[in-house]
């Protein structure tokens, strides 16, 4: 995993926040929704994908030199992350108190940030 990949779980914490209270103002304007419920259902999705994205560099980057250990992690990380999705998609969407879309959402945070690393910093992932 290179530099890049690693700059983005710095910056996807920020990026939430300001995401979160956008969407808490937004919501305020808006009759029918809860801006709080709104904020905090985005910050579940983007702190749970944070969370799994951590998760699958910490155990990838133990075992880089192995990749018959390396193609077994990742697709248990794989299939560990979607499950973890949607049980946090199917609470957010039978919950009252979180916004399904605002939670789902929240699970592109860190390709957003990713995605604006790569811009800035010129260059792809493999540099």
């Amino acid at each position: 995993m290179n530099e890049k990949y690693l700059r983005s779980f710095i910056w996807v914490w920020p990026f939430s926040f300001l995401v979160g209270l956008i969407l808490f103002v937004v919501g305020l304007f808006i009759e029918g929704i809860t801006s709080w419920n709104l904020a905090v259902s985005f910050l579940l999705g983007s702190f749970v994908t944070s969370m799994l994205m951590s998760m699958n560099y910490k155990s990838l980057s133990k075992h880089e030199n192995e990749p018959v250990v390396w193609a077994k992690l990742t697709r248990r990380n794989y299939l560990l992350r979607y499950l973890i999705y949607g049980i946090t998609l199917g609470y957010g969407y039978l919950s009252d108190n979180f916004y399904f879309l605002s939670v789902f959402a929240g699970f592109f945070s860190f390709k957003i940030v990713l995605l604006i690393s790569v811009t800035v910093f010129k260059g792809g992932l493999d540099e």
